[in-house]
This record gives C-alpha cells, structure tokens and sequence, in this order.
C-alpha cells in the first residue's frame, strides 16, 4: 500500500509540474534589430512603429497582433511619438496590449508614483511604476528624452526590459 501511495503522489507531482508549464509557457524573448532611432529636437519624427520589429513585440507578449502597430502618444493627447500595439483578448477577457513612446524628460519627471522601483543599468536611470493603464517602465534617455514601456492587461517586467533595452541600443543622440 505504500508504494502505491509514493507512486501516486510522485505521480501527481509529475502532472502538476507538466500543468503548470502548460498553463504559463515561456515567451520567447526578443530578438529582432530595432531601427536606429534618432533623438532630436522633434521626438513627433520619431516613427517607433517603423522601429521596433513588430516581431519583438509578439515575442513579448506571447500572441500574434490583431491589427497593425499603431501610432500614439502617452501625454500628447496628438501623440506621435510613439506606438501601440494590440494582440486582442484570452478567453477570460484579458487584453493583451502594450506601447512604447518617446516623451520629453518632464513627463518622466512628473510621474505619479505607485509601486515604483528603481531599475538599474538601463539609461541615466529608471523605474518600474504602475500607471493608469498597466506596469510600466520608463527610462531616461538623457535630460531632455524618456521613453515608456508598458504591457497589459497581464504584466511583463523582463518583457519591457528587453524591449527597453532594445531601444536603448538602437538610440543615436546629436
């Protein structure tokens, strides 16, 4: 009897572990070449889209996108300086999006705080904060560029980090 009890909760240990990796797989991490993305004095000429491969951003969200990558902003409500991306909902309802954007440093500056925490080794600095609309990682550039990088509904830390430094590596500033 105990060794069919041992064998059925090896067993189960078995299965669980086998769940639980089909129930959360990995995303593949990004790995596509961004564009060089010139920092000037008009951050609205920046095309982002046209930078950042839409690959990286199916990479990191682990879907397909549902349509294709949008110009936006984050604080102009005219927002050219950056782009959106939509790769739908789950069965549950849960939105899968995320947006990266070039913002003047003041934006950056003026963020309301909520759960931040400083990340090292990206720009001049940065942090994680939860905003509005999902975590979000934004990024100094210099003292006058930030960008943010954000993905929702389901949170992507490492995610916004590669891509973030993605963008860093790409970046060419007079």
């Amino acid at each position: 009897m105990k060794s069919f009890i041992k064998l059925f909760l090896i067993s189960s240990a078995m299965l669980l572990t086998l769940a639980c990796g089909l129930l959360s797989p990995s995303s593949p991490a990004p790995k596509a070449t961004v564009a060089p993305i010139h920092i000037a004095g008009d951050l609205n000429a920046i095309d982002i889209c046209q930078a950042i491969p839409k690959e990286d951003i199916e990479a990191v969200l682990g879907r397909k996108l549902v349509s294709p990558p949008q110009r936006s902003g984050y604080s102009d409500p005219q927002g050219t300086s950056g782009c959106a991306y939509d790769a739908g909902k789950d069965a549950s309802g849960n939105a899968y999006f995320g947006y990266v954007v070039m913002e003047p440093v003041e934006v950056y500056n003026s963020q309301p705080l909520y759960q931040n925490v400083d990340v090292k080794g990206l720009g001049v600095e940065a942090y994680f904060n939860n905003g509005a609309d999902a975590r979000q990682l934004w990024v100094k550039i210099n003292d006058k560029v930030a960008f943010v990088v954000a993905f929702g509904d389901q949170p992507n830390e490492n995610g916004a980090t590669a891509i973030a430094k993605l963008v860093m590596a790409a970046i060419i500033s007079p």
